[in-house]
């Protein structure tokens, strides 16, 4: 019965991560890391562009 239990718990709990994992938002969008890099470059620069001219 104990192990009947603890089988079916860690398959559900596995089935909750891949659930979470299937319908994550960021799943749809293919960036690179070099893309993300350029923008978080750019809004930087445009921060202290902004910044600076205050």
């Amino acid at each position: 019965m104990v192990d009947n239990f603890s089988i079916g718990l860690t398959h559900l709990l596995m089935a909750i991560a891949l659930w979470r994992l299937l319908y994550r938002d960021d799943l749809d969008r293919e960036v690179s890391p070099r893309q993300l890099w350029q923008r978080r470059r750019d809004a930087e620069r445009t921060a202290a562009d902004t910044s600076s001219d205050a």
